[in-house]
């Protein structure tokens, strides 16, 4: 994966992760749209119709899509929502699908009273394929859209010439947003132990985004040393833990890694030089200090 699929990858991770309810609706319909432009044909509700038990069809392929995104997945709401949807697909739309897609956004896998009830579908209508599609299968989607499609999305991405233009500058923006913030108490800045990575569950493109901000992370020690302030390592090297623990109890590791993005960036975020800084900072702290877990078994 090169860095500006990995950087949009990413982003397109993180953008499912955080919607829910009718974001994640609104969200799936876009990216369909993009993706296959007039074969898709989205549905919004209309009056008392609502959307008849359709949250969007592909023509060509005969699907018809059931997008389920809620905030929490009670078991019977659950069982309850997804049966009416489905019985309501065939009530409404039986003679155009032959593929019933149950779009979900439960990343850790469906629950087995869910996979039981998605299984009893498919017995009990032989006609009618069932797929359950989660991430994967929507990046699956997202990796058709072309670099143009992407970049009207998600803004101009970080590519390999990137990293020629980052230098001083653009971490002493980075580093000094963060030493401005109310500083916790010192600590001892640590060596990064090794199989980190892969301790924590990252995706393949964190991965690479985390390995692309290494290139440069000897700046990064190179501006710390020549700083006026000697404590200026330790106090962000503190404040990157503070701030991963406040966010590690209630994110996935990949939306802890965009939340430090959104912190450490701050209100200039955008070019991608100041992002590729940002992560360049993210990747030091992660070799050199207590973000992110460490794997089993480290003494470091």
């Amino acid at each position: 994966m090169n860095l500006q699929e990995a950087h949009y990858e990413a982003k397109f991770e993180i953008e499912f992760l955080r919607k829910k309810g009718d974001e994640f609706q609104t969200f799936f319909a876009k990216l369909m749209s993009i993706a296959y432009k007039a074969d898709f044909m989205a549905c919004r509700p209309w009056g008392k119709d609502g959307d008849r038990k359709n949250d969007g069809f592909l023509k060509s392929e005969r699907r018809l899509f059931q997008v389920y995104a809620p905030y929490e997945m009670d078991k019977n709401k659950a069982k309850a929502k997804i049966s009416e949807d489905f019985e309501g697909a065939k009530v409404h739309w039986k003679k155009h699908f032959d593929s019933w897609v149950f779009v979900h956004n439960a990343t850790g896998g469906l629950p087995p009273h869910v996979l039981d009830l998605l299984l009893a579908f498919e017995d009990k209508n032989p006609g009618i394929k069932i797929d359950p599609w989660c991430l994967e299968e929507l990046k699956l989607v997202f990796r058709k859209l072309s670099d143009d499609d992407k970049a009207s999305w998600f803004g101009p991405a970080l590519t390999e010439e990137t990293r020629s233009r980052v230098g001083f500058a653009e971490l002493k923006v980075v580093l000094e947003r963060i030493a401005a913030s109310p500083a916790p108490h010192m600590a001892e800045v640590k060596d990064v132990p090794s199989g980190k990575l892969e301790a924590n569950a990252l995706s393949e493109a964190v991965i690479r985004l985390i390995k692309e901000g290494w290139f440069k992370s000897y700046l990064v020690a190179d501006f710390l040393s020549k700083w006026y302030d000697e404590t200026l390592g330790e106090r962000l090297a503190e404040a990157f833990k503070t701030e991963y623990q406040r966010l590690r109890s209630d994110h996935t590791p990949n939306q802890v890694f965009s939340e430090l993005q959104s912190w450490a960036g701050g209100n200039l975020r955008g070019s991608p030089e100041h992002e590729l800084a940002v992560i360049t900072v993210i990747a030091y702290y992660f070799e050199r200090c207590d973000i992110f877990e460490e794997p089993r078994g480290s003494t470091t």
